[in-house]
C-alpha cells in the first residue's frame, strides 16, 4: 500500500483515491456522457476532505449539524457519486451504472433531495459557491440562537475556474469577507484550463490578491496529488478567523493521454485511454470493479472519526428547554406549514397605502412572532420596506436578522437559497425591474423547492419619472412562466396579508410584486381568498355577459371600468386575481365558478400580455403593455398608454355590442 498520509487522524491510502478515479471514469464511460477531467484531477482533494475532515452521518444525511459540502463545479458529479458510494452513503453500484439516466438518483448534475449526501443542486457555475455563503451565515445565526453545542458546522465548497469567473461568486465572496464567515472553506481546483482552452486565454487574475482584498485567508497547495499538503491546508483553514480559499494546483484529466488540456474536460475517454489510466493506477480493467479493501479503509477512516457524533448531539438537544426543542424540530421540518398567530397590521387613517408599505408592516409583525425569518434587500430597504425590527447581522452581532446585501442582487438571491437550505425562511428584496439580475438564483430556488420569499416593489410603468430602465414590463411574464414559483400581485393591504399567509402555509418559492404608489384599501377584498389565486370582487348585475380580471394597483382602474360598464347596463363581473399561479392549482370546478369558459374575458394589467393568453386571445381584450415604458408622471403614462377608465370602458362596450 502506498501510504500518502499518516497521522493521528488516520490513513489515506492512494488506493482509495485511485479507486474513486477509476469508478468515476467507469460511470462516465457507461453513460457515454460526463466530465472525466475534474474526476481524475480533483480526486485527492475530495478524498482528503471526506476521510479526515467532513463531519457527517451516512444514514442521517439531513442531520442539522452536519458539515455541508457543495460541489459548485457540478459537472464533477461522477466524482461526487463515486465518493459518496465509497463513503457509505445510500448509493449502490447499480445506481452509479444509471448515471444520467431518466429517473435515476445519479442525475447529470447533483440535485437536492434526489441523492443521499447531496446538499444542494449545482451545475450553473457560481451558484454553489454563492449559496454556500448563505449556509455559513445560517450557521452563525443558528449557532448564536441555539448554542455551539447544537449548531457548529463547517461549509466546504469545491469550485473551479468557471465558478470564480462568474460574477456572482465575487459578489457573494465579497460579503462573506465583510462578515468574516470563518467557517466557510472554499477548495479551488486550480488546473488552468476551461472548456474552450487554457485559462490564460480569458483570465490573468491573481486569485490570491483578489481574495485577500476581500478579507479572505488564502492558502496555496502547489501539488494537488500531495494529500499531506491538502490535509494541512484544511487544518490551517479551520484555525482562521476569516473565510478561506485553498488554491490547489491540479492537473485536469490526470493520467489521461490528454491530461492538462481542455479535451478531457467534458467528453468521455476512449477505451484505450481508460485501459492506460487503470494500468497506471494499478486498477483492474473491469468496469465498476472496486477494491473492497479500499472501500473498507475509506469507511473505517470516516466512521472512526464520526462515530457517535449524532448520539452525542442528541444528548445536547435533550438539554434544551421545550420551546427550543420545538423550534429546532420546526427547522428540521422546514417544509411544514407555518401558521403565524397575531399578525398585527395598522390600517392607515387615510385608507390609502402602497402595498410595499403594507408588506413592510406585515413582515415585521410576522418576524416578531417567528425568529427564523432572515433577509434583506439589495441596498433599497428604505424603498422596498423589506426590513424587520431588530439589528443587522454583522461581524459583531450574529443575532441580527437584517442582512445588508449591498448592491448585489444575484448574490443576495443565492445567499437566500443557502439560508433556506439550512432551515431558515429568507427574504430577498429589490425593485421589480432588477429581478433580471437575480433570475438564475430564483430559478434554483424554484428547482430546489426552497421557501425563499422574493419581495419585488415598483411593480409597473407607473413608477413614472425614473423612466423605462426602472419600469418592469416583461418581468411578470417571466416569473409566471417559471415552474414551481408562486407569484402574488396583491391589490391592497388585505391581499398582501392574504399573500403572506399563503406563502407561509404553502412553503413554496414565492414572489410578492408590490406597488410604489398608494392604493385604496378596498372593503371588499378578501384575505382568505388569496390562497385560491382569484375570486369575485364585484358581482355582475343581471345575466353575466363578460368578466374583467385585474390585479395590483390596476385594480383601481378596473374597479372604475366595472362601475362605468355596470351603469351602462352591461352585466360584467370583476375578478381579482392576485395569483394566477395559485388559481391554476385550483379545481376545474372552482376555476369555472370564477371565470366561466364560455364568457367574454377582458384583462387590465400594466405589463406584458403574455401572462394572459390562457384566459383570452381575442383581439382587443387585453389591456396590457408590450413595449418599454417612458419617463413621465403616472398620470401622463396612463394617458399615453390609454389606461384611463373611460377609454377602456368605451372599448369594452364597443367589443361587446
Amino acid at each position: 500500500m502506498n501510504i500518502l498520509k499518516k497521522d493521528n487522524q488516520g490513513v489515506i491510502d492512494k488506493k482509495i483515491i485511485d479507486n474513486i478515479r477509476g469508478l468515476s471514469i467507469d460511470i462516465i464511460d457507461n453513460a457515454k456522457s460526463g466530465h472525466p477531467g475534474i474526476a481524475l484531477g480533483a480526486a485527492p482533494i475530495i478524498t482528503t476532505l471526506y476521510a479526515n475532515h467532513l463531519r457527517f452521518v451516512q444514514d442521517k444525511d439531513q442531520w442539522m449539524n452536519r458539515d455541508r459540502f457543495i460541489l459548485s463545479a457540478g459537472h464533477g458529479s461522477a466524482l461526487l457519486y463515486s465518493t459518496l458510494y465509497m463513503a457509505g452513503f445510500n448509493l449502490t453500484l447499480e445506481d452509479l451504472k444509471d448515471f444520467r439516466k431518466l429517473s435515476s438518483i445519479t442525475p447529470g448534475h447533483p440535485e437536492y433531495e434526489v441523492t443521499s449526501g447531496v446538499d444542494m443542486s449545482t451545475g450553473p457555475l457560481g451558484q454553489g459557491i454563492a449559496s454556500s455563503v448563505g449556509m455559513a451565515i445560517g450557521e452563525e445565526y443558528l449557532s448564536n440562537y441555539f448554542g455551539k453545542n447544537i449548531i457548529n458546522y463547517y461549509t466546504y465548497v469545491l469550485c473551479g475556474d468557471g465558478d470564480l469567473m462568474e460574477g456572482v461568486s465575487y459578489e457573494a465572496c465579497s460579503l462573506a469577507g465583510k462578515l468574516a464567515l470563518n467557517k466557510l472553506i472554499v477548495l479551488y481546483d486550480s488546473n488552468d484550463v476551461t472548456l474552450d482552452g487554457k485559462l490564460s486565454t480569458s483570465s490573468t487574475e491573481n486569485i490570491k490578491l483578489r481574495f485577500e482584498a476581500m478579507n479572505w485567508n488564502y492558502i496555496l497547495v502547489s501539488d494537488g496529488e500531495d494529500t499531506n499538503l491538502i490535509d494541512d491546508a484544511f487544518t490551517k483553514a479551520k484555525a482562521s478567523d476569516k473565510p478561506t480559499i485553498i488554491e490547489i494546483k491540479t492537473t485536469i484529466g490526470k493520467f489521461s493521454k490528454n491530461q492538462g488540456t481542455s479535451k478531457v474536460h467534458g467528453s468521455p475517454l476512449d477505451e484505450e485511454d481508460i485501459k492506460s489510466i487503470k494500468e497506471k493506477l494499478n486498477l483492474r480493467d473491469i468496469p465498476f470493479s472496486v477494491s473492497s479493501e479500499a472501500v473498507d479503509a475509506f469507511r473505517n477512516l470516516i466512521n472512526e472519526r464520526n462515530n457517535n457524533l449524532y448520539e452525542e448531539w442528541e444528548k445536547e438537544v435533550e438539554k434544551l428547554d421545550d420551546v427550543k426543542k420545538e423550534e429546532l424540530s420546526s427547522l428540521m421540518n422546514h417544509k411544514e406549514p407555518l401558521k403565524i398567530k397575531d399578525i398585527y397590521y395598522e390600517i392607515p387613517e387615510e385608507g390609502m397605502e402602497a402595498t410595499r408599505v403594507s408588506s413592510g408592516k406585515i413582515l415585521k409583525s410576522i418576524a416578531n412572532n417567528y425568529p427564523f425569518i432572515i433577509g434583506g434587500s439589495a441596498d433599497v430597504a428604505s424603498s422596498t420596506y423589506a426590513k424587520i425590527d431588530g439589528e443587522d447581522f454583522t461581524i459583531d452581532n450574529r443575532s441580527g436578522r437584517n442582512i445588508n446585501f449591498g448592491v448585489r442582487e444575484h448574490a443576495m438571491a443565492c445567499i437566500c437559497n443557502g439560508l433556506a437550505l439550512v432551515g431558515l425562511t429568507p427574504f430577498a428584496s429589490t425593485f421589480f425591474s432588477f429581478s433580471d439580475y437575480l433570475k438564475p438564483a430564483l430559478r434554483m430556488s424554484a428547482l430546489m423547492d426552497l421557501p425563499v420569499i422574493y419581495i419585488f416593489t415598483h411593480d409597473s410603468i407607473t413608477v413614472g419619472e425614473d423612466g423605462p430602465t426602472h419600469q418592469p414590463v416583461e418581468q411578470l411574464a417571466m416569473l409566471r412562466s417559471t415552474p414551481n414559483i408562486d407569484v402574488y400581485r396583491p391589490m391592497d393591504a388585505n391581499e398582501v396579508l392574504g399573500s403572506y399567509k399563503a406563502i407561509l402555509e404553502t412553503r413554496t418559492p414565492s414572489a410578492l410584486i408590490l406597488s410604489r404608489n398608494k392604493v385604496a384599501l378596498n372593503p371588499d377584498t378578501k384575505v382568505n381568498e388569496v390562497k385560491r389565486g382569484a375570486y369575485i370582487l364585484e358581482e355582475e348585475h343581471g345575466d353575466l355577459e363578460a368578466i374583467l380580471i385585474s390585479c395590483g394597483e390596476e385594480m383601481e382602474i378596473a374597479y372604475e371600468v366595472y362601475k362605468l360598464l355596470t351603469e351602462r347596463g352591461i352585466a360584467i363581473r370583476l375578478v381579482s386575481m392576485p395569483s394566477n399561479t395559485l388559481f391554476e392549482k385550483q379545481t376545474k370546478k372552482y376555476q369555472e365558478s370564477i371565470i366561466p369558459s364560455e364568457k367574454e374575458v377582458f384583462v387590465i394589467e400594466l405589463s406584458s400580455s403574455y401572462s394572459w393568453y390562457k384566459y383570452t386571445n381575442k383581439e382587443g381584450h387585453l389591456f396590457t403593455v408590450d413595449s418599454f415604458g417612458a419617463s413621465g408622471s403616472k398620470e401622463d403614462l396612463l394617458e399615453k398608454y390609454e389606461f384611463e377608465p373611460i377609454t377602456i370602458a368605451d372599448k369594452i362596450e364597443k367589443l361587446l355590442k
